[in-house]
C-alpha cells in the first residue's frame, strides 16, 4: 500500500489521505472538455496520463498528477498553459469540498524558456541517474524591464509518465518561431570592476545553456572592438546579438548593427535620411558602472 503522496503504481500521486488504488481521485474523475469517461467506461488509474483530444491553444493536451511544492496536484497541459491544482484530501465524513482541489495555479507556455527531465546522480555522475520528475524554467518579470527566472519542479517517478509530458512540454516550446536558436554575444571585460564577465559567464551562460541556444562570444579588447567585428560579421547566421556591457558597450554595439545592415544595403554611410532597419534584434544585459541606457533601450 502507497504511503501518503507516495507515487503510485500506475505512475502518479496519490493524494495525501485520499484515493487508493482501483479509485479514481475527484481531479481525475474531470473538470474540462474531453475529461469526463462515456457510459459504461472505467475511470482512469490513479495518477495515469491520459492524453486528451488535440484542439485549440485551450483544448488540454495531457492531464496527469505531479507532486509540486510537497503537494499532490491535479496538473493539466494545453498549447497556451501548464495549471495545477493541488488535490485535497478527504474528511472524515467522506467529502473534499470544493470538487477535491485547491487553488489553481497557472503559468503561460509564452513564459517558459526551458524544461528539463530532473535526475538524482551521484557525485561525479554525469549521464543517467534515477528520475525525480520534471523542472519548468519560466521568466518573470520584474522592475526597469528586468528579467528572474523561477523554477518549477514536477516530481513523479514514473519514467513512461515524465517522458510523455517532457516530449510535449519540448513540442510546443519549439512550436514558437520566435525563440532564437543562436546569439552573437559580445562582452566588455572592462566595464565596471570587471562586473560584465563575472555577470555573462556566471548568470546568463548558464540560461542559454538551459534553453539549448548556441552562442558566439566576442570579449573585446578595445574600444571600437565590437564595431569592426560586426562591420564584418555574416548577421544571417544569428537570431540576434547580445550586449553585455555598461552605456558605452551597447551604444558602440547598436551602432555597428545598423552600421552592418546600412552596408548589407549599399547604402551610403556618410548620410543616411532613412535608415535600414537592423536584421537582428538587440539584447542588452546591463553590467557597467552606467546603465542608464541600457535599461531605456
Amino acid at each position: 500500500m502507497a504511503a501518503k503522496g507516495s507515487p503510485s503504481a500506475a505512475g502518479g500521486t496519490f493524494p495525501p489521505g485520499g484515493a487508493r488504488p482501483g479509485r479514481c481521485p475527484p481531479a481525475a474523475a474531470g473538470r474540462g472538455r474531453g475529461s469526463r469517461p462515456g457510459p459504461g467506461a472505467l475511470p482512469p488509474a490513479p495518477g495515469r496520463v491520459r492524453p486528451l483530444p488535440r484542439g485549440g491553444a485551450e483544448e488540454p493536451l495531457l492531464r496527469g498528477i505531479f507532486e509540486i511544492s510537497k503537494r499532490s496536484c491535479d496538473v493539466v497541459l494545453s498549447a497556451r498553459r501548464l495549471r495545477w491544482s493541488p488535490i485535497l484530501p478527504e474528511s472524515p465524513t467522506g467529502g473534499t469540498g470544493r470538487d477535491g482541489v485547491g487553488r489553481e495555479e497557472t503559468i503561460e507556455m509564452k513564459d517558459v524558456f526551458s524544461v528539463k527531465l530532473k535526475r538524482r546522480r551521484f557525485v561525479g555522475q554525469k549521464k543517467g541517474g534515477t528520475l525525480l520528475g520534471i523542472t519548468v524554467f519560466k521568466c518573470l518579470n520584474k522592475k526597469e524591464n528586468k528579467l528572474t527566472d523561477y523554477a518549477v519542479h514536477l516530481n513523479n517517478l514514473s519514467e513512461d509518465h515524465c517522458h510523455l509530458w517532457f516530449r510535449h512540454l519540448k513540442e510546443i516550446l519549439n512550436g514558437f518561431q520566435n525563440r532564437p536558436k543562436s546569439l552573437k554575444v559580445f562582452v566588455n571585460p572592462s566595464s565596471h570592476r570587471r562586473e560584465a564577465t563575472r555577470v555573462y559567464y556566471d548568470q546568463v551562460a548558464p540560461l542559454f545553456k538551459l534553453a539549448d541556444i548556441k552562442t558566439d562570444v566576442t570579449v573585446t579588447e578595445y574600444e571600437g572592438h565590437a564595431l569592426s567585428v560586426l562591420k564584418e560579421c555574416e548577421l544571417q547566421a544569428f537570431d540576434g546579438v547580445v550586449c553585455v556591457g555598461g552605456d558605452g558597450s551597447v551604444s558602440e554595439v547598436a551602432h555597428g548593427l545598423l552600421l552592418k545592415a546600412q552596408i548589407d544595403a549599399g547604402k551610403d554611410t556618410d548620410y543616411i535620411p532613412t535608415p535600414v532597419r537592423a536584421p537582428v534584434p538587440l539584447g542588452v544585459i546591463p553590467a557597467g558602472e552606467t546603465k542608464r541606457y541600457c535599461y531605456i533601450l
